[in-house]
């Protein structure tokens, strides 16, 4: 006589690092916006920096190309660290950018995307409960990589009386001597803040006292707003690339956000050590895509500027449409963002971003999701038309959503 006996269920559930890690804020913002479009709402989507621009000519046509060369073996597995001809290409596009110096053999890495680099520095360098100090509102994937990695985050706030760079002074003594490394990332995602001279030295002094590792991340370095601005990259003033590392992606310069290529640079253990983690978790850059990027590097720096214009028309137009609501927003000098404060009259950023959806069919992303000093604030991509941010202007106004 056979017996029933219940199925054993699998001890199988999720792991610590996942219950540790927050919410994805524009998720839940961007399913509100797919059922808008499912119900057929005409929607304005400003909420995700991603570029609409083609990427550069030279891009394409050195992809296509080197798809079709039957004597270069583009299909094989890349190597792990780049093709030595793009870090070459880095080294390279660093003394021409930025007069620093770098030794492509030891100092830079060919990365899947700057996300991945980020993801390895923490998971090579930090152990459960180390201490990072992230300046907030950052970039979201340094709250949800630091959380995997269980770092003790100290968030340290950019704030608009201090034009959105971090007062340094204020970072409490514990946490500094405790902390292991700084995350800064200007020009700023998402604030468009713009760093200093002045300001890189002050972090390079508070770094040598406290022992710290500065991570850098210039992902918008060459998209400046304001003719007058030139981004500096930190490795210009850690000359001897003691303590930094720098993340740089072709994603937003050159509009190749899908082709998932960018690198790092800087200090030649921490890289290491990445490419330590890199070789037993995955392969490098698809090695055609690698020679699209050297082909960008070495001619593609009139496009940053041809974008730039663009970008620049297009925040314009959105600031010349939204100027009878009373926002008081200064142009951005940099990024393809702008920073708008909420009205007063709303209890929190995601208030306000579920109005601008329902009442006037434009997606933007709650300050919220980018750390705690981003509440208060919505962040307004630029990757739409000047006459799609127009009527995005106009919009608001008929909904009366004005400050």
């Amino acid at each position: 006589m056979s017996t029933s006996q219940s199925p054993v269920k699998p001890r199988l559930g999720p792991s610590e690092r996942l219950l540790n890690l927050p919410p994805y804020t524009l998720a839940t913002v961007l399913q509100a916006r797919d059922e808008k479009l499912r119900q057929g709402v005409d929607v304005i989507d400003l909420g995700v920096g991603n570029p609409d621009m083609r990427p550069p000519r030279v891009a394409i046509e050195t992809l296509q190309a080197a798809l079709d060369d039957p004597k270069v073996q583009n299909h094989r597995y890349p190597s792990f660290n780049g093709l030595p001809e793009f870090r070459a290409a880095i080294t390279q596009w660093y003394q021409g950018r930025f007069g620093v110096t770098l030794d492509p053999a030891q100092e830079a890495l060919a990365l899947v995307g700057s996300k991945e680099g980020i993801f390895k520095f923490f998971l090579s360098h930090f152990d459960p409960g180390d201490t990072l100090l992230l300046c907030t509102p950052c970039y979201p994937a340094y709250l949800g990589q630091a959380a995997i990695a269980q770092a003790r985050k100290v968030e340290v706030p950019l704030l608009a009386k201090n034009q959105f760079l971090p007062d340094l002074g204020a970072i409490a003594v514990d946490d500094a001597r405790r902390a292991k490394a700084i995350a800064i990332n200007f020009p700023n995602n998402p604030t468009a803040a713009t760093e200093t001279a002045d300001f890189y030295r002050d972090v390079l002094r508070f770094a040598r006292e406290y022992d710290l590792f500065v991570i850098s991340d210039i992902a918008y370095c060459d998209l400046s707003l304001d003719p007058s601005y030139r981004a500096r990259s930190f490795l210009e003033f850690d000359r001897d690339k003691e303590r930094t590392i720098e993340f740089h992606s072709f994603s937003k310069s050159y509009s190749m956000q899908g082709w998932r290529v960018a690198f790092a640079a800087g200090h030649a253990q921490a890289l290491a050590r990445m490419h330590q983690i890199k070789s037993n978790t995955d392969y490098g850059v698809f090695m055609a895509i690698q020679r699209a990027a050297i082909a960008v590097l070495n001619g593609g720096q009139d496009y940053c500027r041809e974008v730039s214009a663009t970008y620049r028309a297009r925040r314009d137009a959105f600031l010349e449409a939204i100027r009878p609501l009373g926002f008081p927003v200064a142009p951005p000098r940099a990024t393809i963002y702008v920073w708008l404060p909420i009205p007063k009259r709303f209890a929190n950023s995601m208030e306000f971003t579920r109005e601008l959806l329902d009442r006037a069919g434009i997606v933007v992303a709650p300050g919220s999701g980018f750390g705690d000093a981003g509440e208060g604030y919505v962040r307004v991509a630029l990757c739409d038309s000047e006459e799609r941010l127009r009527e995005a202007g106009t919009r608001m106004a008929k909904a009366g959503l004005g400050y």
